[in-house]
Parts: structure tokens; sequence; C-alpha cells
């Protein structure tokens, strides 16, 4: 019997705190965190999700019964009003859609547990972009990759760049941890694939941007500090995989797949390595996280 936990909601910020423009345009945005014995950094992501400034955030978090002391971190970190399940599942995906079904947002994306917002207005960054695009099916804010035990160390940048549907033919998409969906966006493109494995969140981009024509509106500032690992960043046999489930998805939603161009890729995702991370480390004022020394 898996346990499940659903608290009052709480605001974060008073209302009345907010200008009259801000409570008129005040949206829902949902963040999901997926965990699985991630006791040493969940942390971390509870506690800067829970120094944003925005007013209505409802953050769901679907542990798969990691047994390690998770529930307890999540009970000491996490936002008043979080919404969170322990039990089983049948992997990462499946508990990537559970996420969804429970997500009431205006605005919906995730943030893993070995990750976080590097500021406290990064949902407000969402939040501003997505009023000023109202046409816009999403946002795609820009992120950075850090050391797994240095988390102020960059890596790596994603940089905010205007995404084209063509760039798919490369196997390249947004950084999914930057990109928030209009709940509208979400419902249209549906859920993830777990069939289709490590590949999943690419062919959810595919359907996004190709099968469905929607558009994101790119947001300048970087929002999310990545650790280094996760299931679609383990060596060569994990590229290997992914380019080939990239090319298996971009044939069957009927799309130019041709091996060269999915490898290709790594070209210009060399230049993340040097390419200065914009508007990064943020400033003291705005800066969430783990307090540590920040080293470019």
């Amino acid at each position: 019997m898996g346990a499940a936990h659903r608290a009052a909601r709480w605001p974060g910020r008073c209302l009345s705190c907010l200008s009259g423009r801000e409570r008129r345009r005040a949206v829902r945005v949902s963040i999901i965190t997926v965990a699985y014995k991630a006791a040493a950094t969940i942390g971390d992501t509870c506690a800067a999700v829970a120094a944003q400034d925005w007013p209505d955030i409802e953050h769901i978090i679907i542990d798969g019964a990691s047994g390690d002391g998770t529930t307890d971190i999540v009970a000491a970190t996490a936002r008043p009003g979080h919404i969170f399940i322990c039990e089983p599942d049948d992997g990462l995906y499946f508990a990537m859609n559970k996420g969804l079904a429970l997500a009431t947002g205006d605005l919906i994306g995730f943030l893993n547990a070995d990750d976080f917002f590097c500021r406290r207005d990064a949902v407000r960054l969402l939040v501003a972009a997505a009023q000023a695009a109202p046409d816009a099916d999403a946002v795609s804010a820009a992120a950075v990759n850090v050391r797994e035990h240095d988390p102020w160390q960059r890596t790596r940048s994603y940089p905010p760049t205007p995404y084209a549907p063509w760039m798919l033919r490369f196997a390249h998409m947004p950084s999914h941890l930057g990109f928030y969906a209009r709940r509208a966006a979400v419902a249209r493109v549906g859920h993830f694939d777990p069939a289709i494995g490590i590949g999943a969140d690419f062919d959810w981009m595919v359907r996004f941007f190709a099968v469905e024509g929607l558009r994101a509106q790119p947001v300048p500032q970087t929002i999310v500090n990545m650790r280094d690992g996760g299931l679609t960043n383990r060596g060569f046999d994990s590229r290997r995989r992914i380019n080939t489930e990239a090319l298996a998805t971009l044939r069957h939603h009927g799309l130019l797949a041709l091996t060269p161009l999915v490898w290709a890729k790594y070209v210009v995702k060399a230049l993340q390595f040097v390419v200065p991370a914009r508007d990064w480390p943020p400033p003291p004022d705005l800066r969430c996280g783990p307090d540590l020394p920040v080293r470019e």
C-alpha cells in the first residue's frame, strides 16, 4: 500500500504583498520532482522550490518508495502545501506521468531530485516570459551543469537559444529542466511513452514541436543548476543508445532521420563546455541552493 500525503496549500508569499497587477495575473506553476533514493540531494531541490518568491507554486514530489530517509527530508525542507506521493512505481517515466496526472498548474515542468533552482525568482521569470508571449505554448530557460559534489562549479552551459523544429533532425532539444509548458499544451502532447526508454523526453519534444506544431518562448536567464550524471549522461554507450532511440523516434513520426546528423549535434554541444552561462551565477541576494562558493 503506497503512502500519500497532500498538505494544505500555502501561498509561499501572501497575496497582499503583491502589486495589484501581479494579483490579477498570478498563475499557478506546477513543479514535478521524481525521486528514487535521492536523500543526498533532494533537500537542496525542495529548499530551492520553497525559496521561490512566486505566490502560487504546486510542488509535486513522486518518490518510488526509496526507504533511504527521503520522506523525512521532504517533510523538513519542502514548500508547505507540497504534494508527496511515496509508493513503488515502474520507473522514471511512469513516475513523471504520475506527476503530470496530478498537476493542476497553468505552467507545468520538472525539477529533478538532484538539481535545484539557482535563483529565488526563477519561477517569477518563467511566469513573466509566459505573460509577455501569450501565443507561446511553453517557456524555455537557460540551465547549467555543475559538479556532482561541488554544485556551484559550472561544467557546461545550456544557452536560451530560440528553438526551431529543424533542430530535431540533430536530435537536439531544449533543456527539459528549464522547459515549462502551458497546461493546454501538455494536454495536447500527452504523457511520456515509457516503452521508448531513456529517449522518452526527446519523443515528447518531437510531439510538442513537430507533431503538434507548438512553440516555446526563450527565457534568457539561467535558472537551474543540474548536477552532472543522470540516465542520459553516462558515457559513450549511453549516448549511442540515446541516438539509436532518437533515430527511431524521428522515423516513427515521419521526420528526416539520418545517423550522421544525429551524431553531428556533439560538435555544437562541445561549445557548451566553453561558452559562458547567461546571467550566472545570480546576484547574491537572489541566489538559492547549497551555501557553497561559486567556481567558474
